[in-house]
């Protein structure tokens, strides 16, 4: 097949220029986003109740919700929190299953269970969650003028939203700190029991003057009309004009008796930027929309706006671009900085510059060429395919050495460019297809690892794996037809090593001359060296994820009070007013937030202020400021500051503490003492045990049955003193107006002395059968599959889980609780085992795949020993760096597995291709001859070996040296690969031969 590539040399090359025009231009097609689109698999379903206690949402719709759900398909677990006014519920599924369907099914279990619902209640809201759905960017809009906001949320909701929203690539606009107008009908009290009416009669005039009349068709001789009356209600002013008939008799207007002005609707939550109030906007990319062109897009429109709209500030936030950006440019930086310093080394180790030119083209050749793969695969440019890519940039050129360096060899003993390139291309060909498949099979169980880690890491398998494939379609095709062009007019006793080589090859002679004399030493020093890396595996720390340089965090706050959104305004500013010189940016969200998309609850007593900083340590600092004064201010805040979301944070964000302890079916008296017996160990309670304040009201019913007052009108008087009365609302051109009653500014007891009509239309006070009692309510109530529960955890790690676990069973049992555990603890164990499971199933693959190249039983035991020596080389340096073992560092042994053997799977081969040929030539089997295939084999591997050990390590190079989130991320993963390769190649340069020796002794009995 080679010599048919070689005779054609026009036609492959035409091949491969097509190729890479395809790869150019598909590469424009190609979808750009910050991660892969995953579904996620859980589905968020949010209930909203305005003025219901928590204990009322938990009991009329979390409970029967749990219950129907829980039969769901495929559901692993699912949780709820509900407080006042609002709920959430969790479903969690297993991993891979089709969240669309679910969806659907979750659907229609709600509308099945609309009946069973409050009827006051809207439909609850079933929200997705997919690596789309996180906005790309925000768009802050702040009005110049403080008396603006009204005319700022009516242009944002109606003009703003709706012009984003036509983009191309857009899939969503989300808005909150909107303000509404509605108009208030307040009473004047004195003037109705001067004309012997009550409040009664507002809400009822205006009511029937906007009631519909049924559709009334009318015929006038021959003709028929379609009469259409006008009695509805449009303006504010036609409610004023109301007539309303006094006990008199008399008629007189509505504003006689009552105030009717329009306002601003007293608000449940404020969005401030940079201490102004104003309103912003949300804005989600579909997921096939190239993200660095929708961006620039949104931004040319909004400097439309600005010019449209001057009474307006326009300014963007948490634009997530960067990311991508960061992302592309480590691509680009590792590309030019790791291939440049791979090219300088290979012109290193060999003496002419064609071998180098034709080595060094395979890199962006096989990067265009995947291209066209990722298009028809629809993978997408990201952040993790992106990283795949740039972690095979030095790998890419291992095939075309192994190659280059094979032909060269022909030539060197004396074959002609022809044969040269056809010999020592064919005879190499099992050798690299099976260092291509050690290298790619590493990723199989990687792919079918549970959870985000393996369909994330699925982009970056198939991206590194094409580009492999790709690599070694042109060192097989492309390198033997053009290195008879490159090469023809080079003389044949060309310099082909360098004097570095020369130096280099002489000192492994001698190594290995040494080591053969003393091979029980060197044996005891290699193995002495994989327990090394059993102790350094168990003094390096362990962490989820690498560690990110981050500027900018959240402050969660909760005061922990019944105060209104305008105090909860207040404080908000004082925090930000503190921390604002030493940031570029804020953002607060006050009180309850107005997002459709919002998967969890808020309240009006929460907020929730982002800052950006410049560096990490004016973040640290900020950070320390907010956690003295916060304390010293508000001792009854309870807070907490965490990662600003982005990406990574709301995908990879685990809230779940270290060890969570649950209890339940005790008696509630009993909870008391079981917290104080918690805390006393040194947990922390969790919000679900706080309580607070709350009012009761009971109903004296034998006084109602006494005095004929209807259980309605009691309730029906309180809305109107104490809650928001909708009389209707009143559509006009402006849009649709909430028309409320509004009672005046009054004490609680002077509240109560409203009247009520009881029999006979006998007038009595509301504090007649009303009366009030103050308690305490708890602030959250949690439930899983089993029930209600209170918690309390551990946030760090604990030396002894099980005592502790123990521990708090014997607490919980003598206060009457049961109890379970739930956790980070248990889901690390989980992940843990299966990252084992993945390890042994690469073991198997890579063994299994060089048993059917080499068709034998142990030769592959010897290639996988030098496996720990390559791990102790990642650890190694891993240890010496002060890094930490996370995700990415375990990906990182897991991909060293497959690349550790390849040059050990080169030296084998060659071994025992020279036994075969001496065995041939009549030589006898004895120790000399041992030592001399030795010898030789080192002299035809060392050089490949050392190219491809070191290109794919110095390609890792920038990685550790140049920042970047992308880079950040990789960091840990190329101290492995690097460590692996380096440290643990220079060991199975002396181990390989030491073990062939010992196995061709027992096998030949010498």
């Amino acid at each position: 097949m080679v010599r048919y590539f070689i005779q054609r040399p026009v036609g492959i090359i035409m091949i491969f220029i097509v190729l890479v025009a395809g790869g150019l231009w598909f590469s424009g097609q190609i979808p750009v986003s910050l991660l892969p689109e995953i579904d996620v698999p859980q589905l968020t379903i949010r209930i909203r109740y305005p003025d219901k206690a928590a204990s009322n949402i938990e009991q009329d719709v979390m409970q029967p919700l749990r219950e129907r759900l829980s039969s769901l398909d495929h559901l692993v677990n699912i949780e709820s929190r509900c407080s006042n006014h609002e709920g959430v519920l969790y479903l969690y599924f297993r991993h891979r299953t089709r969240m669309d369907l679910m969806y659907i099914d979750v659907n229609e279990i709600l509308d099945r269970m609309t009946n069973l619902f409050p009827r006051d209640m809207e439909r609850p809201q079933i929200i997705r969650a997919n690596t789309a759905d996180i906005p790309v960017i925000r768009l802050q809009v702040t009005p110049r003028s403080p008396d603006g906001q009204l005319a700022a949320s009516d242009l944002a909701e109606k003009i703003l939203k709706r012009r984003l929203e036509q983009l191309d690539g857009i899939s969503m606009v989300d808005l909150s700190g909107l303000s509404h107008a509605i108009i208030v009908v307040a009473p004047e009290e004195n003037e109705l029991k001067a004309l012997g009416l009550n409040q009664a009669v507002l809400p009822m005039a205006i009511q029937n003057a906007d009631r519909r009349a049924g559709n009334l068709s009318l015929r006038d001789g021959q003709y028929r009309y379609l009469v259409e009356f006008s009695s509805s209600l449009n303006t504010i002013d036609q409610i004023r004009q109301l007539p309303l008939r006094s006990k008199g008799g008399t008629v007189i207007k509505l504003q006689d008796v009552a105030k009717v002005a329009q306002v601003l609707e007293d608000p449940s939550g404020y969005h401030v930027y940079n201490g102004k109030k104003g309103i912003v906007i949300t804005i989600q990319k579909q997921p096939d929309s190239r993200m660095n062109e929708l961006v620039p897009a949104i931004k040319t429109l909004v400097e439309k706006f600005k010019e449209d709209y001057p009474q307006l500030e326009f300014a963007f936030s948490r634009d997530q671009t960067f990311l991508l950006n960061a992302g592309i440019d480590n691509l680009y930086q590792d590309l030019i900085y790791g291939g440049t310093l791979t090219v300088l080394l290979l012109f290193m180790f060999l003496g002419n510059w064609g071998a180098p030119v034709l080595m060094s083209i395979n890199i962006p050749l096989s990067l265009i060429i995947t291209f066209i793969f990722f298009y028809f695969l629809g993978i997408s440019f990201n952040i993790i395919s992106l990283s795949g890519l740039a972690l095979g940039i030095g790998m890419l050129i291992d095939n075309s050495i192994v190659v280059i360096n094979n032909i060269t060899r022909k030539r060197i003993l004396g074959l002609n460019l022809t044969e040269s390139s056809i010999q020592g291309t064919n005879e190499v060909v099992v050798p690299v297809i099976s260092q291509v498949l050690t290298t790619v099979a590493v990723y199989v169980p990687l792919v079918i690892m549970n959870g985000l880690s393996g369909d994330l890491i699925a982009d970056q398998s198939i991206a590194l794996s094409v580009s492999m494939g790709i690599s070694l379609l042109v060192a097989f095709v492309l390198t033997p037809v053009l290195y008879p062009l490159l090469m023809k007019h080079a003389s044949s006793g060309q310099k082909e090593d360098t004097v570095f080589y020369k130096w280099v090859a002489a000192g492994y002679h001698r190594m290995i001359h040494n080591i053969l004399r003393f091979k029980c030493v060197y044996f005891l020093i290699t193995v002495g060296l994989m327990f090394v890396g059993g102790w350094l595996a168990m003094h390096i720390p362990i962490k989820s994820l690498p560690h990110i340089e981050r500027t900018e965090s959240l402050i969660k706050v909760d005061w922990n009070e019944p105060i209104s959104a305008g105090e909860n305004l207040k404080r908000s500013n004082e925090i930000e007013q503190l921390i604002r010189p030493y940031c570029t940016s804020t953002e607060t969200e006050v009180g309850i937030q107005q997002f459709l998309m919002q998967p969890e609850n808020n309240e009006i007593q929460q907020v929730i202020l982002y800052f950006n900083t410049q560096s990490e340590k004016e973040l640290e600092r900020v950070n320390m400021l907010v956690k003295e004064w916060v304390p010293l201010h508000y001792k009854n805040a309870g807070f907490s500051i965490v990662d600003a979301p982005n990406a990574f944070t709301q995908l990879f964000e685990d809230k779940k503490p270290y060890i969570e302890a649950r209890f339940r079916y005790g008696k509630a008296g009993d909870l008391e003492p079981l917290l104080q017996k918690l805390s006393e160990k040194g947990l922390r309670l969790a919000e679900n045990t706080q309580m607070v304040p709350n009012m009761t009201l009971k109903f004296d019913e034998p006084k109602m049955l006494l005095y004929g007052v209807q259980r309605t009108d009691i309730q029906s008087t309180l809305q109107e003193l104490f809650g928001t009365y909708h009389i209707l609302s009143l559509k006009g051109a402006q849009g649709e107006n909430s028309v409320r009653l509004n009672s005046e500014e009054k004490s609680m007891n002077q509240k109560l002395q409203r009247t009520v009509s009881g029999a006979n239309n006998t007038s009595y006070p509301l504090n007649l059968f009303v009366s009030m009692t103050y308690g305490l309510q708890p602030k959250y109530i949690e439930a899983d599959k089993a029930g209600v529960y209170y918690s309390a955890f551990y946030e760090t790690q604990h030396t002894d889980v099980l005592q502790l676990q123990d521990s708090i069973r014997n607490v919980s049992l003598e206060s009457g609780f049961s109890v379970d555990f739930n956790g980070r603890y248990f889901e690390d164990r989980v992940q843990l085992k299966q990252l084992l499971i993945v390890f042994l199933v690469v073991l198997l693959l890579l063994y299994f795949i060089m048993a059917l190249q080499y068709e034998d039983l142990l030769l592959p035991l010897v290639v996988m020993l030098t496996i720990p020596l390559g791990v102790t080389g990642g650890l190694f340096l891993l240890w010496i760096t002060g890094s930490a073992l996370d995700i990415m560092a375990a990906i990182g042994f897991i991909v060293i597995l497959g690349l550790i053997v390849d040059d050990p799977i080169l030296k084998v081969e060659t071994l025992v291709r020279l036994e075969k040929q001496y065995m041939q030539e009549g030589m006898i089997r004895d120790e000399q001859l041992l030592s001399r295939i030795i010898h030789e084999a080192g002299d035809q591997c060392l050089k490949p070996l050392l190219m491809v050990s070191l290109t794919t390590s110095i390609a890792l190079v920038p990685v550790l040296f140049l920042g970047g989130i992308g880079n950040d991320l990789q960091r840990p993963m190329a101290l492995v690969v690097i460590g692996g390769l380096s440290i643990g190649t220079f060991f199975t340069t002396w181990f390989v031969p030491l073990a062939y020796w010992y196995l061709f002794k027992w096998k030949n009995k010498i």
